[in-house]
């Protein structure tokens, strides 16, 4: 009964009294469980736990080429065009001043997928 006491009162990945642990913990990407960091496996910047990590990848992937598709449709209007410093390039900027300004912002998208 005391030994029982006793590992509940240690943790169970480096066995170090619960007050003194150092232990590391991260949040599966797919699952959500919480995972110790010698368990996790990382792409993309997702953390995932073992059996999650192939789903993991494959949604990773899939968040990222539709970041890719929207960025690229993003600047299609700006694709070619001169915005240098003559007279044309001055055209161009007053009149896609809009398609310029959307393309400059970050989405939240992005935002979202770096913070994983």
């Amino acid at each position: 009964m005391l030994r029982t006491n006793e590992n509940k009162e240690n943790c169970q990945y480096c066995f170090e009294k619960l007050r003194n642990c150092i232990c590391i913990f991260h949040k599966c990407y797919v699952c959500k469980k919480q995972i110790p960091e010698s368990e996790a496996y990382e792409y993309r910047g997702a953390i995932c736990c073992e059996g999650c990590f192939n789903e993991g990848v494959k949604n990773r992937d899939f968040e990222r080429q539709e970041i890719m598709e929207e960025e690229n449709h993003k600047l299609k209007p700006l694709e070619g065009l001169s915005f240098g410093d003559s007279v044309i390039g001055r055209a161009n900027r007053e009149i896609l001043k809009g398609s310029i300004e959307i393309a400059r912002k970050e989405s939240g998208r992005i935002k979202a997928y770096e913070n994983k």
